[in-house]
């Protein structure tokens, strides 16, 4: 957000407050805000805040803050001159979110093309009714795949998903001893419990079960729910793709419970992080570039 403002700036903007702590000093008090919107992070200063600004406003609560863009320890920050907290309905969430640049029906059908283009039958049968049931196509592609660093937006998931498929694809035609429905069926399903992970609001946070449990043991819960509903789903197939969820992290130290012990979850992980470093590396640097191109 900063990249678009200079000293002297004069700022009249809604956003979020994501951070807010009361500082003292010799002549009296001051609030430290960050603010937060779809361009990134502002944080900001106010000295001698309204009592209601002290009392009345507080982090996750949506305001109009007006001031002037000031340098501080070598970075910009806003020095508040007013505030003015926001209800429900005056607002658009929208401007908060980053949301994909492409478009969510085109990704959802590249995903019901894939899983079309199964030839394990029982593959394709829970794929089908994970996500065709009821309400998860709009809640799939609201996810984002992450907080920060990756695919942090509205329908991040779905293109974090998507794109890795079309490397899956190509990674089979390479190494023609890979078995193509497990690892796209991995694919589809190793970021799944991010749906639940994720809260996405006026901002993305984690949700509780998100916190406490993470997104790894969530989607193997998921996982384990959907094969509950189809009689006679194969115990070594359903083991086989549960094992994708639990160790497509690669590493104890990243969260996987388990380390990647086929193939097929190994070459998942590997294409996970691939999709997820460059694409975050890529999203930095266009919001962020910097003189002479760097970062």
């Amino acid at each position: 957000m900063t990249g678009k403002m200079t000293v002297g700036d004069r700022v009249e903007r809604v956003m979020v407050i994501s951070k807010k702590i009361r500082r003292d000093f010799s002549g009296g008090k001051f609030l430290l805000f960050q603010f937060n919107d779809r361009d990134g992070i502002l944080k900001g200063v106010w000295w001698e805040p309204t009592k209601e600004a002290e009392t009345s406003i507080g982090i996750n609560d949506v305001v109009k803050v007006g001031g002037e863009i000031t340098e501080y320890q070598g970075g910009l920050q806003l020095k508040v001159a007013w505030m003015e907290k926001l209800e429900e309905g005056d607002f658009d969430p929208s401007i908060f979110l980053p949301t994909t640049a492409r478009d969510t029906d085109e990704l959802f059908q590249s995903i019901t093309e894939l899983i079309s283009s199964l030839g394990n039958v029982h593959l394709k049968g829970l794929l089908e009714g994970i996500f065709g049931a009821e309400g998860f196509r709009d809640e799939f592609l609201r996810a984002p795949a992450a907080k920060g660093w990756h695919h942090a937006w509205v329908g991040g998931l779905a293109e974090h998903v998507v794109d890795m498929a079309r490397l899956a694809d190509r990674a089979s035609e390479v190494y023609p001893g890979i078995d193509r429905d497990i690892l796209i069926a991995g694919v589809l399903l190793h970021d799944i419990g991010k749906m639940e992970e994720l809260s996405v609001t006026n901002h993305i946070t984690y949700s509780d079960r998100g916190r406490l449990l993470g997104h790894i043991t969530l989607g193997s819960e998921m996982l384990e729910c959907a094969i509950r509903e189809i009689p006679g789903f194969p115990e070594e197939l359903a083991m086989k793709l549960k094992h994708m969820i639990l160790s497509h992290h690669g590493n104890l130290e990243h969260g996987s419970p388990v380390v990647p012990m086929t193939v097929e979850a190994m070459l998942l992980h590997y294409l996970d992080n691939l999709d997820a470093q460059v694409r975050g590396a890529m999203a930095m640097l266009e919001k962020n570039g910097g003189e002479g191109g760097w970062t």
